[in-house]
Protein backbone atom coordinates (compact mmCIF):
# COMPACT_ATOMS: atom_id res chain seq x y z
CA UNK A 1 0.00 0.00 0.00
CA UNK A 2 0.98 3.74 -0.55
CA UNK A 3 2.05 5.73 1.55
CA UNK A 4 -0.95 7.80 0.37
CA UNK A 5 -2.89 5.21 0.92
CA UNK A 6 -2.38 4.75 4.25
CA UNK A 7 -2.72 8.42 5.12
CA UNK A 8 -6.34 7.66 3.61
CA UNK A 9 -6.84 4.76 5.52
CA UNK A 10 -5.63 7.04 8.78
CA UNK A 11 -7.51 9.63 8.27
CA UNK A 12 -11.19 7.92 7.37
CA UNK A 13 -10.75 6.05 11.51
CA UNK A 14 -10.48 9.30 12.73
CA UNK A 15 -13.18 11.05 11.09
CA UNK A 16 -15.33 8.15 12.02
CA UNK A 17 -14.12 8.31 15.47
CA UNK A 18 -15.47 12.16 15.09
CA UNK A 19 -18.85 11.55 13.81
CA UNK A 20 -19.08 8.76 16.48
CA UNK A 21 -18.38 11.58 18.88
CA UNK A 22 -20.98 14.18 17.21
CA UNK A 23 -23.51 11.55 17.08
CA UNK A 24 -23.34 11.24 21.40
CA UNK A 25 -22.96 14.59 21.69
CA UNK A 26 -26.48 14.96 19.44
CA UNK A 27 -28.07 13.44 22.79
CA UNK A 28 -27.39 16.13 24.62
CA UNK A 29 -28.66 18.93 21.73
CA UNK A 30 -32.16 20.72 22.21
CA UNK A 31 -34.57 19.07 19.38
CA UNK A 32 -33.77 21.48 16.45
CA UNK A 33 -30.45 21.38 17.05
CA UNK A 34 -30.51 17.56 17.17
CA UNK A 35 -32.07 17.20 14.08
CA UNK A 36 -29.77 19.42 12.03
CA UNK A 37 -26.90 18.03 13.54
CA UNK A 38 -28.57 14.41 12.44
CA UNK A 39 -28.43 15.92 8.73
CA UNK A 40 -25.19 17.05 8.84
CA UNK A 41 -23.82 13.51 10.23
CA UNK A 42 -25.53 11.60 7.82
CA UNK A 43 -24.34 13.89 4.62
CA UNK A 44 -20.77 13.56 6.27
CA UNK A 45 -21.15 9.78 6.72
CA UNK A 46 -22.33 9.15 2.86
CA UNK A 47 -19.23 11.63 1.69
CA UNK A 48 -16.86 9.46 3.98
CA UNK A 49 -17.99 6.17 2.34
CA UNK A 50 -17.93 7.59 -0.94
CA UNK A 51 -14.57 9.11 -0.73
CA UNK A 52 -13.47 5.77 0.68
CA UNK A 53 -15.22 3.68 -2.31
CA UNK A 54 -13.81 6.22 -4.75
CA UNK A 55 -10.52 4.47 -3.59
CA UNK A 56 -11.38 0.89 -3.47
CA UNK A 57 -12.12 1.03 0.36
CA UNK A 58 -15.26 0.15 2.52
CA UNK A 59 -15.91 1.00 6.28
CA UNK A 60 -17.27 -1.96 8.37
CA UNK A 61 -18.67 -2.52 11.99
CA UNK A 62 -19.73 -4.94 13.68
CA UNK A 63 -22.15 -3.35 16.22
CA UNK A 64 -24.78 -6.09 17.01
CA UNK A 65 -23.58 -8.89 15.51
CA UNK A 66 -21.99 -12.18 17.55
CA UNK A 67 -18.28 -12.03 17.70
CA UNK A 68 -15.93 -14.78 16.48
CA UNK A 69 -12.46 -14.89 16.20
CA UNK A 70 -13.04 -14.37 12.69
CA UNK A 71 -14.41 -10.99 12.86
CA UNK A 72 -11.60 -8.46 11.57
CA UNK A 73 -11.60 -6.29 14.64
CA UNK A 74 -9.70 -6.91 17.90
CA UNK A 75 -12.12 -6.99 21.47
CA UNK A 76 -10.68 -4.58 24.23
CA UNK A 77 -12.37 -6.26 26.17
CA UNK A 78 -12.28 -10.03 25.73
CA UNK A 79 -11.18 -10.54 29.62
CA UNK A 80 -14.09 -9.14 30.68
CA UNK A 81 -16.70 -10.89 28.64
CA UNK A 82 -17.34 -14.24 30.85
CA UNK A 83 -17.92 -17.48 29.18
CA UNK A 84 -20.29 -18.25 26.30
CA UNK A 85 -21.71 -16.19 22.95
CA UNK A 86 -20.75 -12.42 23.15
CA UNK A 87 -22.31 -9.76 20.87
CA UNK A 88 -20.21 -6.79 19.58
CA UNK A 89 -21.55 -3.84 21.43
CA UNK A 90 -19.94 -1.34 20.05
CA UNK A 91 -17.53 -0.13 17.49
CA UNK A 92 -14.22 1.82 18.92
CA UNK A 93 -12.35 1.93 15.61
CA UNK A 94 -14.11 0.88 12.18
CA UNK A 95 -12.39 -1.73 10.16
CA UNK A 96 -11.25 -0.80 6.87
CA UNK A 97 -11.37 -3.12 3.62
CA UNK A 98 -9.69 -3.34 0.33
CA UNK A 99 -9.92 -5.24 -2.46
CA UNK A 100 -7.16 -7.64 -1.26
CA UNK A 101 -8.75 -8.15 2.05
CA UNK A 102 -8.43 -6.04 5.65
CA UNK A 103 -6.31 -3.21 5.53
CA UNK A 104 -7.06 -1.57 9.04
CA UNK A 105 -8.50 -4.29 11.73
CA UNK A 106 -10.79 -2.30 14.33
CA UNK A 107 -11.26 -2.33 17.46
CA UNK A 108 -14.57 -3.52 19.45
CA UNK A 109 -16.50 -3.84 22.76
CA UNK A 110 -17.94 -7.25 23.49
CA UNK A 111 -21.28 -7.34 25.40
CA UNK A 112 -22.43 -10.19 27.00
CA UNK A 113 -25.11 -12.45 24.62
Amino acid sequence: MSGTQDALIGLAVHYWKLCAAFERELGFADPDRAQAGAAQLRFARRKLDSMLDDAGFRLVTFDGEAWTPEVPASPLNADDVGEGAALVGSTVEPTIIGADGVVHAGKILLAQD
